[in-house]
């Protein structure tokens, strides 16, 4: 509790917007710490947000209530229907189980999904099964990245573009026909990028960290630029008693050349890509991110 209050004080700001993400692992193994989280943010940085990004597998009642009480932003972490999800993560019951205890609890959430070779073929299917969920809002899409269990499976490696374009035009397909009858629409967040960037208000990075505006904590105190790069020594910034905050742009140097952008439609607005990403790919599989955003503002244009 001393390691998050020390956190929390130390690197979230009074006044200014802030957003406090809980992630792991599986945050929902130590629920004592995310009510603490919520307590500590509400008394003392009443600005801040908080977010959860959880496989669901643990969630019960109580818990989800839980969500509710102190407005927590629900994220889960699906693959695809439960036999694509019991294939690359297990456990697929009790994620749908935990996703109807959200739905019972009229609690909102958002799906974040990694896109591999396992499932590009069955995001419409994800669609379609969100479709019935009323608490669903969104999916959010993660190209996959070669660290952790991804980097030394023999079976799961990133899709082809041919795959990816296919895949992604089948699921925003999927997207029109379930949103004809809902009240609140289901989002793409990359839809959303892509219609920004065209619009011309594309972030001048990636993501905050690329600006040096997010920080990753981890439980022995040690410090990050974002949850993605936590435990390398290549992105350590010090520790939460004696931290070494670089300027910002650590990622930068990471991001994609813009010299083969040729006639892309999005050149010069383009959102780019994940840092963290491109650095654990070595710059393999660069083509995936263009594919994704060129198939999706084709499809706005049209």
């Amino acid at each position: 509790m001393d390691l998050l209050e020390k956190s929390l004080m130390q690197f979230v700001p009074v006044e200014s917007p802030c957003h406090v993400q809980l992630s792991g692992g599986e945050p929902t193994m130590v629920p004592d710490l995310i009510e603490e989280t919520a307590k500590t943010l509400q008394k003392k940085r009443p600005h801040a947000t908080l977010g959860i990004q959880t496989n669901a597998t643990l969630l019960d009642r109580s818990l989800v209530r839980l969500f509710s009480k102190y407005n927590i932003q629900v994220g889960v972490s699906l693959d695809g229907p439960p036999d694509i999800q019991e294939q690359l993560r297990g456990n697929a019951a009790a994620t749908l189980k935990g996703l109807k205890l959200l739905e019972a609890e009229n609690v909102p959430f958002r799906v974040t999904t990694v896109i591999s070779n396992r499932n590009i073929d069955c995001l419409d299917k994800l669609v379609l099964m969100l479709g019935g969920f009323s608490t669903a809002r969104g999916i959010g899409l993660d190209l996959l990245i070669h660290k952790g269990n991804a980097a030394t499976s023999s079976s799961v490696f990133p899709a082809t573009p041919e795959q990816t374009a296919d895949g992604i035009n089948r699921m925003m397909t999927a997207f029109q026909m379930i949103n004809r009858n809902r009240r609140e629409k289901l989002e793409l967040r990359e839809e959303k990028t892509v219609t920004n960037a065209v619009r011309g208000k594309s972030p001048a990075c990636f993501c905050h960290a690329g600006k040096g505006e997010s920080l990753a904590v981890c439980p022995d105190g040690s410090l990050y630029p974002c949850s993605q790069t936590a435990c390398d020594p290549r992105f350590f910034m010090g520790t939460l008693d004696n931290p070494n905050i670089v300027p910002a742009g650590l990622l930068r140097e990471f991001a994609l050349s813009t010299e083969d952008c040729g006639d892309c439609p999005l050149s010069g607005q383009c959102p780019g890509d994940c840092y963290s990403r491109q650095y654990f790919n070595h710059g393999e599989n660069r083509e995936l991110i263009c594919t994704l955003y060129q198939t999706l503002f084709k499809l706005i244009r049209d």
